[in-house]
């Protein structure tokens, strides 16, 4: 096993405070690099306990108001679904649509892939993070794998798929009924693409995988580690994309074509509690996205891999989280220390 290198910067800023009676005040920084991209993340000492100036509480009342004025204009919500819904070729599709449980899959409106669909979940229009149960999951999750088997062998040109989400506005969704998207193209995207280069260079140097010496050593330190539930592996980001950044590696599963039924339910297992942790934290939306290597090929440098963030919380006039350090430059701020996270997630966590 190679050494994964854990690399942290540290600098001090120092200034006459105003909020200190213009006393001088030093903060001290940490900037964090991503062991494998070099991706940085920066960790201001003097924002410590102060998380609410930049991510204040979610306003649940604003946020129920928001929910019942959208809800007779969703067209997720029962019992108009079905009509006002695309559905896929039916040389591809016989029915058009997929559905497995309370998940039903059809085409994106307006795709940004060859195969791009959403994933309806269930028939609740808004759900608050605590009541996201792990069947609802299991079947959003069962029908979305499905798709990219189906997707596959269809087109075996589209190599590439993701499995995604936006939860409510903050976090970029256009609409406020829960769902997934999958992602089926015959390129990657940019990260996709620079995870399996980065991926690849490590093999090549270390003649090992990264993901597999990124478990040994995070399980290894224990700062950082959540927990084990079948084959997937849940850490706390050392430099995180975003806010409260929870990775989830699988290094026995390559690609998406070999994940089995007790991969999805343990992802929906982990998941659910996740979410019920940061509805804990008064904390209302969330981003994921998981990655496969290609479908038609053996990747040993590579895993399925899956990052989870918080975006800013659900209030009136919200103040975007994503600023010209995160857009334009490629860096994140870390507001919750990824050791105390990991702690926290740690508490309860159904796994071992």
């Amino acid at each position: 096993m190679a050494q994964i290198q854990f690399k942290t910067n540290r600098q001090k800023s120092v200034f006459h405070n105003p909020l200190e009676d213009m006393q001088l005040t030093s903060q001290e920084l940490e900037i964090r690099t991503d062991p494998l991209t070099g991706r940085q993340s920066v960790l201001n000492s003097g924002l410590e306990g102060k998380i609410q100036i930049l991510f204040p509480d979610t306003d649940y009342q604003y946020l129920e108001q928001r929910g019942q004025q959208t809800r007779e204009t969703c067209f997720l919500c029962p019992a108009d679904w079905h009509r006002n819904t695309p559905a896929y070729p039916e040389d591809f599709l016989p029915q058009g649509r997929l559905e497995h449980g309370q998940a039903a899959l059809f085409p994106n409106l307006f795709p940004i892939g060859a195969y791009h669909s959403v994933i309806r979940l269930g028939d609740h229009h808004l759900r608050k993070l605590d009541d996201f149960p792990e069947q609802l999951l299991m079947d959003g999750f069962a029908v979305a794998l499905d798709f990219v088997r189906r997707c596959h062998e269809y087109d075996p040109s589209m190599r590439y798929a993701t499995l995604n989400a936006n939860y409510l506005f903050p976090a970029g969704a256009s609409l406020i009924h829960p769902h997934f998207q999958i992602i089926n193209s015959p390129t990657p995207c940019t990260q996709h693409q620079l995870l399996l280069e980065k991926s690849e260079e490590y093999m090549k140097l270390h003649n090992t995988s990264f993901w597999e010496d990124l478990v040994q050593e995070e399980a290894s330190l224990d700062q950082r580690w959540i927990g084990t539930i079948n084959n997937a592996h849940w850490i706390a980001a050392f430099a995180p994309m975003g806010f409260n950044e929870i990775q989830v590696i699988w290094p026995g599963r390559k690609s998406f074509l070999q994940w089995t039924d007790q991969d999805v339910s343990g992802l929906a297992r982990g998941l659910s509690y996740i979410l019920g942790v940061w509805h804990e934290m008064k904390l209302s939306t969330f981003n994921f996205t998981c990655f496969s290597a290609p479908l038609d090929q053996d990747t040993p440098s590579f895993c399925c891999f899956m990052r989870m963030v918080n975006r800013q919380n659900v209030m009136p006039h919200h103040r975007t989280d994503d600023y010209f350090f995160q857009k334009l430059m490629h860096n994140e701020l870390i507001l919750n220390r990824p050791e105390e996270l990991a702690a926290r997630m740690k508490k309860g966590f159904p796994g071992s």
